[in-house]
């Protein structure tokens, strides 16, 4: 009997633990808590009716009066409570027999212990307790400066800047691989797995304000269920915390007024994606380089040394081999701004978007300061990955692209000798290609005194000029001057062969020798004779030659002597570099602003582009010493005086480290005054126009223009 009754018993303890509620933890009058289901209405009155808001899982809010019918009673049991936004309702207190809210204590002891090991690892990881009321729909969203140029929409959905009780960890670019791959990328909801169908929710929400996007209703699928938005290649946004699989960012959000008909920045889908509240989302750690705060500094460092690129090089935010974040990548041959020249580790400390991050000191080609660059013969790729050896050791290694200034060709049958680390060194030549010989000073002297001015400015000016090489001339002198059958492949030749320059309208170039010249096109008729002539000019930093068919329309007019003139006034431009201004008198001629050199010079003094000057009388020539400081003479930086004068055509003509470049240069009262954009595109650096303030910006560290083929992060 006993034996029956301790079975009887023990079942009914198994019934009795079957039927009682789990219990999740103590939720009690006046506690905060989250909520552990998908989503659950809340009613006016604790019956199932009467819905007056909804909330979603993880959501916080007050429980003002909790399980309002005791704890043990399992259906229609409620907690009475108060939401974010003050609304007071009731919940159900249980969903298949589970509490629906956590107390708030233990929700996020458990949250910040899973985000724990992402604590040990990075800086500033993504704590979801705290990102809560910055998601979608949180409380705290509209904190930051409002933005409303135009919709008229409720606040939450006009773009917002970041609040201030959001703090800044970083900057996220964005990226597609680290060769720089055009596209976009998708920014979600909630990192991983959403608690609910957000853009289901985004959908309801703009149809309320009458921004609904058409044709959007087949988008409301679980797959779409985390699209935010597409964010394009090379976009960058505020960072408020990452880990190892994701980047919480800040977007300012907004509403597309066009309702989708219009593609948004880098979004795939026409109607669905293109309006998001102001709020924080997360991006594919994967998909973004990220420039932390605590490498950023508010003052540009001193510049040690400069370098450029000899492989795609990894920006990193510490030297170390393996513990480090990805913040960025430099191409092959972009310049490296180098803080401090002692590797660490094998890194150079570079200065890298208003940073100190580190590369790999072995794939930079250092240029030191003041160190005079040999004369250089060629200009080289490397068609091979390999070493540069200083004839004892290996002081480097190059990829394949490489762009290598070559002092001696294969000066001992198997090494080219080359300018590397700012000294003598040597490569194989069987790992070089695309020898491309550079011009001299001496050679362009020998060319005498011009003789006149061939300006591109007839009315058919707008088709430009085309200027050969020698070697084109002599090919198209040789094949009646492309006029022929014959002459024609030729000249489709040479232009596969990029043997030719083109002279724009309003260019113009200074004239060395003209030559008459005349043919028989047709052997068959020797008494029609195509007449012309050939005009020796210097462009492009080199001796170029122009055709001019006597029987063709021309686009370019030749002054003999000192014909060739323009009147401008000297004023007063303001110029900015590295948040320094400048003013200095300039000349605009024909939309392009024209500088003394030495101002040029004076500005850029002390930047990774400074260069000194130095003339050379035998040449007639003007020499930039890159990455020289400059020498100052006295009265640079003088201001305009709003006089009209008249701008002649100068003789001058411009070399860096001792190779002829192109440059346009007026005489203006004894002074040569250089096209500034000439000179920025010499040095390889940024200049930009601000219309509205009339001001000119020169940013030192970026490259003159971006490479069209290639998105860079």
């Amino acid at each position: 009997m006993k034996k029956v009754f301790s079975t009887l018993l023990a079942a009914i303890m198994v019934f009795t633990m079957l039927a009682l509620p789990v219990f999740a933890t103590d939720i009690e009058d006046g506690s905060e808590a989250y909520v552990t289901v998908g989503s659950m209405n809340v009613t006016k009155n604790p019956t199932p009716s009467g819905s007056i808001s909804v909330v979603y899982q993880n959501e916080k809010l007050t429980v003002l009066e909790a399980y309002i019918n005791g704890k043990d009673q399992i259906a229609d049991n409620y907690h009475k409570v108060q939401l974010k936004d003050g609304t007071i309702g009731y919940v159900y207190a249980y969903a298949n027999r589970k509490d629906t809210l956590e107390a708030a204590e233990d929700f996020e002891e458990k949250l910040n212990e899973s985000l724990k090991s992402d604590d040990e690892k990075y800086q500033h990881a993504i704590n979801m307790v705290f990102l809560a009321d910055y998601i979608y729909g949180g409380s705290k969203t509209t904190e930051g400066e409002e933005m409303n140029f135009y919709a008229k929409v409720p606040t939450e959905w006009v773009r917002h800047k970041r609040p201030a009780s959001l703090p800044l960890v970083g900057k996220a670019v964005i990226h597609i691989g680290d060769e720089g791959k055009f596209g976009s990328v998708k920014a979600s909801f909630y990192p991983g797995n959403p608690p609910i169908n957000y853009h289901s929710k985004r959908l309801d929400e703009l149809k309320e304000i009458g921004y609904d996007p058409p044709f959007a209703e087949k988008s409301r699928t679980e797959a779409n269920a985390n699209t935010a938005f597409y964010a394009g290649a090379t976009s960058e946004f505020d960072v408020v915390g990452y880990n190892e699989d994701w980047v919480a960012i800040w977007s300012e959000g907004g509403v597309d007024e066009s309702r989708g008909t219009i593609r948004q920045c880098g979004e795939k889908d026409g109607t669905a994606f293109t309006s998001w509240k102001p709020a924080v989302y997360f991006v594919p750690r994967k998909n973004c380089y990220i420039l932390d705060i605590n490498n950023q500094v508010t003052t540009p460092p001193e510049i040690e040394a400069i370098g450029k690129a000899t492989a795609p090089l990894m920006v990193k935010t510490t030297p170390d081999s393996t513990d480090y974040v990805k913040s960025g990548v430099y191409k092959i041959n972009q310049s490296v701004q180098i803080v401090d020249a002692t590797p660490q580790n094998g890194h150079y400390k570079i200065y890298y978007k208003h940073g100190l991050y580190y590369v790999e000191s072995q794939y930079v080609n250092v240029q030191y300061t003041n160190t005079q660059k040999p004369a250089i013969s060629y200009k080289a790729e490397v068609s091979a990955d390999c070493d540069v050896s200083d004839g004892s050791s290996v002081v480097g290694k190059v990829k394949t692209g490489t762009t290598v200034d070559v002092i001696e060709k294969d000066y001992d049958g198997t090494n080219s000798k080359i300018y590397f680390n700012s000294k003598e060194c040597y490569i194989p030549t069987s790992n070089l290609t695309d020898f491309v010989s550079t011009p001299s000073a001496s050679g362009i002297a020998a060319l005498g005194a011009p003789i006149g001015v061939l300006a591109v400015d007839s009315p058919w000016s707008a088709y430009g000029a085309e200027a050969y090489t020698k070697e084109a001339y002599e090919l198209l002198k040789a094949h009646e001057y492309g006029e022929s059958y014959e002459g024609a492949k030729i000249y489709a030749d040479i232009l596969n062969r990029n043997e030719i320059s083109f002279l724009n309208d309003q260019d113009w170039a200074n004239v060395y020798n003209i030559e008459d010249y005349s043919y028989t096109p047709d052997p068959d008729y020797p008494d029609e004779i195509e007449t012309g002539k050939a005009y020796t000019i210097l462009y492009d930093g080199n001796i170029r030659y122009i055709l001019q068919n006597d029987e063709h329309y021309q686009t370019f007019t030749y002054y003999p002597g000192t014909e060739f003139s323009k009147t401008s006034v000297a004023k007063t431009q303001p110029v900015y570099i590295d948040g320094n201004k400048y003013n200095a008198v300039a000349y605009n001629i024909d939309d392009s602003n024209y500088f003394k050199l030495r101002d040029i010079a004076e500005m850029l003094n002390g930047t990774i582009k400074t260069f000194d000057i130095k003339y050379d009388a035998s040449t007639n020539s003007i020499d930039m010493l890159s990455y020289f400081d400059y020498t100052s003479v006295g009265g640079e930086l003088t201001a305009g005086d709003g006089e009209t004068r008249t701008a002649v055509s100068s003789s001058a003509f411009l070399t860096l480290d001792g190779v002829p470049v192109q440059a346009t240069c007026y005489n203006i009262d004894g002074n040569n005054y250089f096209k500034l954009r000439d000179i920025t595109d010499v040095l390889d650096c940024r200049v930009d126009w601000e219309e509205k303030n009339q001001t000119i910006w020169i940013i030192p560290g970026m490259t003159a223009y971006d490479d069209p083929n290639e998105a860079v992060g």
